[in-house]
């Protein structure tokens, strides 16, 4: 009888499966030995075993990932800046990194190489390459609907392509994540062509996006206090060196 009254006075845990997309990402995400590793991946780990969850990681590129979410295919995707339009259709957790995105350049051009201000970009002599639904910042935006501006860029679904039209020299520039363009050169030789400019067009913390139409959407309080609970033990928002 006293273990029946424990068990009852416990709040009992839900089983689930916590649909996650990765994407080849690093140090956030990649395969090695055929498993998923990366800062993201332990996070997720982290999360799924605070909500009795088993994890199961979805290869999808970004902009297709934004449209599982709202179709509630996915249930989770990590480095999302909250806008108005995702807010439609996502829950967003308090932030769990700050994200710098930086402008990269093939070209040896000092003037270039050394580009501070992205009011200079509109002179740039090649093509941009930009990944399709990426925030970029309100500053971005607003060059991207200036006509002289647009036709300087491409915009593509996957990071990898966007990264291979530039690695093959059919673009001369990108925006790209500072941490991602660091590792790269780090351990990539063909990412050596590629040169880190002073040029940071955001420096802004990004949210796990958790669907609305995910089966999990009744469970927002625990969810909330899965990640508070990890934030609070330092599990949570994490800084890359």
């Amino acid at each position: 009888m006293r273990w029946l009254i424990l068990l009852m006075l416990t709040p009992p845990l839900f089983a689930c499966e916590l649909k996650v997309q990765v994407s080849d990402f690093p140090p956030y995400s990649y395969q090695k030995d055929g498993e998923w590793r990366g800062s993201r991946v332990v996070l997720s780990q982290r999360l799924a075993q605070k909500l009795n969850c088993s994890v199961r990681f979805y290869d999808v590129p970004w902009a297709r990932a934004l449209v599982l979410l709202q179709q509630g295919d996915l249930d989770l995707m990590f480095n999302l800046t909250p806008t108005p339009e995702r807010q439609a259709f996502l829950w967003f957790s308090r932030p769990h990194h700050l994200e710098r995105l930086a402008f990269a350049t093939t070209l040896t051009d000092p003037q270039w190489v050394k580009v501070k201000e992205i009011s200079q970009l509109v002179e740039f002599p090649g093509t941009i390459a930009l990944t399709q639904g990426s925030f970029m910042g309100s500053a971005m935006q607003n060059m991207l609907r200036q006509p002289k501006f647009q036709q300087k860029t491409i915009e593509v679904a996957e990071r990898r392509i966007k990264n291979e039209l530039v690695l093959k020299d059919r673009a001369q520039g990108l925006v790209e994540d500072l941490d991602y363009l660091k590792f790269a050169r780090a351990n990539f030789p063909e990412y050596q062509v590629l040169q880190i400019t002073p040029l940071l067009l955001t420096e802004t913390p990004v949210s796990a996006g958790f669907s609305k139409a995910s089966p999990l959407a009744g469970q927002w309080q625990a969810l909330e206090q899965a990640i508070d609970e990890l934030d609070k033990a330092g599990l949570w928002f994490s800084e890359l060196p």
